[in-house]
């Protein structure tokens, strides 16, 4: 045996493959990515950057901003529209960088006093520097559990639900924003919606691209990031992200930058970043997320 021989076979039987660990890393580690955070969202011109954190010991996750400058994410701390009595996570801004969509367990308004707390969608609106009073988006709230709210160029929202299953199986809805109101929403598809948790929507600006996590049979894990493209005026069937991103852990919350090139998603508790061009799915590009 010659010595190009065995060192194929030692790079076949003993080397270490590669892992999806080995192309993702912690985004921004220790400023933003401190093992309590999830769901990311950037403004348009991707120097804010807010996300889901919930810091040691306490007892409510609360939306938190970091700004980029003198070349790095500085400390990051809770918006405005924070409180201390009630969680607000999952933040999209939108598009045009003038709302930010949340979920909430903040008393809907109308409400009894001793109503009991449910994940609702909000939305508030920017004001300078800072951001208004948040509303409460009645039409597309049930009883149940609502998450996840993200918004096309044209304002239509999708979002998930476990309205048909509390507590169990989540799936992917869809709102149209007619004349200034976002209308009744309807279920997407089964090729979104597979009967097993389809969760945490990401939808591209033009509507074309839908990114989520899945509990669906035949993943890596224990939940896999898939894609989906709009063609010929249905969803096609997803395809999984791979195992560059996907591992026998929990990936969610798939998050593309304003300018596509890197996808942001959950693992473990922290805030993973990957090159989108690693990824290798070819169908996925960077324009997608910009057009």
């Amino acid at each position: 045996m010659n010595a190009i021989t065995k060192l194929f076979l030692f790079l076949l039987v003993v080397a270490p493959l590669a892992s999806a660990q080995d192309f993702a890393t912690a985004f921004a580690e220790g400023v933003i990515s401190t093992g309590h955070e999830f769901g990311i969202t950037f403004s348009p011109d991707g120097k804010e950057a807010y996300f889901s954190r919930r810091e040691q010991g306490a007892k409510a996750t609360h939306v938190f901003r970091s700004d980029f400058r003198d070349g790095k994410w500085q400390t990051a701390k809770p918006v405005e529209f924070s409180g201390e009595t009630w969680s607000d996570l999952d933040p999209f801004v939108s598009p045009d960088g003038k709302r930010i969509f949340f979920i909430s367990t903040r008393t809907v308004p109308g409400a009894a006093a001793d109503a009991k707390p449910n994940m609702d969608i909000w939305y508030t609106e920017r004001i300078g520097q800072t951001w208004g009073e948040p509303k409460h988006v009645a039409s597309v709230n049930s009883d149940f559990k609502e998450g996840t709210p993200v918004i096309t160029r044209d304002g239509t929202m999708y979002f998930f639900s476990d309205r048909e299953a509390p507590g169990k199986i989540n799936n992917i809805y869809v709102s149209k924003y007619v004349n200034g109101e976002y209308q009744s929403p309807s279920k997407l598809s089964a090729a979104i919606n597979s009967g097993a948790s389809d969760t945490s929507p990401f939808i591209s600006p033009d509507g074309k691209t839908l990114l989520f996590y899945s509990q669906r049979s035949g993943g890596e894990g224990q939940a896999d990031l898939y894609v989906s493209f709009w063609r010929k005026r249905n969803w096609q069937t997803p395809i999984n992200l791979g195992k560059k991103v996907n591992t026998a852990s929990f990936e969610y919350n798939p998050v593309p930058s304003r300018d596509g090139k890197t996808l942001y998603f959950g693992r473990d508790r922290s805030l993973q970043q990957i090159d989108l061009s690693a990824v290798g799915v070819k169908s996925l590009k960077p324009k997608l997320f910009t057009r």
